[in-house]
């Protein structure tokens, strides 16, 4: 009897040994559906969200991966960090690294097809100061302004710290356009917000700010909707939507060219006016005169990434109509980010368009009867 219980007990272990390796398998193929499936899953629906190789970008650079003593840089080439991610050396302005997709702001020879803010490689070596901003570990000070930015005015800078022209511009910080500017650090300014979630851009993070556009920390940032390739392959249909937000960033520098006063309050106007409505009557209810619009809408216009308008509210995805009386005139309709082959970072040739004259095009897109 003893003999038959042992034996019993022994088939039962193989049987429960057998079980249980096939639950562990179970489980394993489960982990590697996850894996596999899931996070890449999770990885595209979070936008930008950088996702792959840790080190291919954490061990660019000198002293990045390694701890070090309080106090003490914990890398070289800090200040550069951004610039050196985001460039190329070949004319692509999207690159892979480490399994994700780098949008590329400075090429080394001319870009194909330039991202929406433009490419630093227009402000680079000696093409000339006005054709973008001068970036640290792009472009040398600017020889007029010598780092003080153009229209500055402390009183439009919500920042705490304000813009310090002893020091270089910078990607990020207070020095900079992208991060929280309250704080000087660059790299601190926007650290962990590459690895944070973003799908909702409402301003509210530095992850969810459009672009990382943060502005002072104790203010919204920017506000947006942000297309999957930057706008390398921009259309009426898919493009970038941007809110009035943005002007506030940019008067954070250029408060100056913001001022109603200088602007004037009726026309002629002394500078042209920004942030606000592109106007219901006259030549601008011809906006984009090139591209009518359909039959069946024949009181909208249709959206031209060469002249962008802000929405009072973001809408969910990219519109194709533009509305005059409703739609927004912002720094970014004639102006891009960072650098353009054009004087002043303009979206064209301002040089080249003459009054009188049949060019399209340019201020035509919306001035449709000079």
């Amino acid at each position: 009897m003893t003999v038959i219980v042992i034996e019993a007990g022994i088939i039962y272990a193989k049987l429960f040994k057998v079980y249980l390796m096939r639950q562990i398998k179970i489980f394993c193929i489960a982990i590697f559906f996850l894996c596999s499936v899931v996070i890449p899953r999770l990885s595209e629906d979070s936008h930008a969200a950088v996702y792959g190789d840790c080190e291919v970008c954490h061990a660019l650079y000198p002293g990045m991966m390694e701890e070090v003593e309080p106090n003490k840089p914990q890398y070289v080439l800090k200040n550069v960090l951004c610039v050196n991610c985001h460039s190329n050396s070949d004319r692509d302005t999207i690159k892979i690294l480490g399994g994700a997709r780098v949008p590329v702001v400075f090429n080394t020879p001319p870009p194909v097809r330039p991202l929406a803010g433009g490419n630093f490689h227009y402000v680079a070596k000696d093409f000339g100061d006005r054709k973008g901003h001068n970036v640290d570990g792009v472009a040398s000070v600017d020889a007029k302004f010598r780092g003080v930015p153009p229209g500055y005015d402390r009183t439009s800078d919500p920042s705490a710290a304000g813009y310090n022209p002893e020091k270089t511009l910078k990607c990020a910080g207070s020095n900079g356009c992208h991060g929280n500017r309250n704080i000087e650090d660059p790299f601190e300014a926007i650290s962990g917000s590459h690895h944070a979630d973003d799908s909702i851009i409402d301003g509210s993070t530095t992850a969810k700010s459009y672009r990382f556009l943060r502005n002072a920390g104790k203010m919204k940032g920017v506000s947006g909707l942000e297309d999957d390739e930057w706008n390398q392959n921009s259309s009426s249909k898919k493009h970038d939507e941007y809110s009035p937000s943005i002007d506030l960033l940019c008067a954070s520098c250029h408060g100056f060219f913001h001022s109603r006063e200088m602007t004037g309050k009726e026309r002629p106007w002394f500078r042209h006016p920004t942030d606000i409505v592109l106007p219901r009557g006259g030549e601008y209810t011809n906006y984009n005169p090139d591209v009518p619009p359909p039959s069946d809408r024949p009181d909208i216009r249709i959206y031209n990434p060469d002249a962008p308008v802000g929405r009072g509210k973001i809408i969910e995805s990219p519109g194709d109509e533009v509305t005059p009386g409703k739609d927004i005139v912002i720094c970014l309709s004639c102006h891009v980010a960072h650098s353009s082959p054009y004087a002043s970072l303009l979206r064209w040739d301002y040089d080249a368009i003459v009054a009188g004259e049949e060019i399209k095009g340019g201020c035509y897109i919306c001035h449709t009867r000079k």
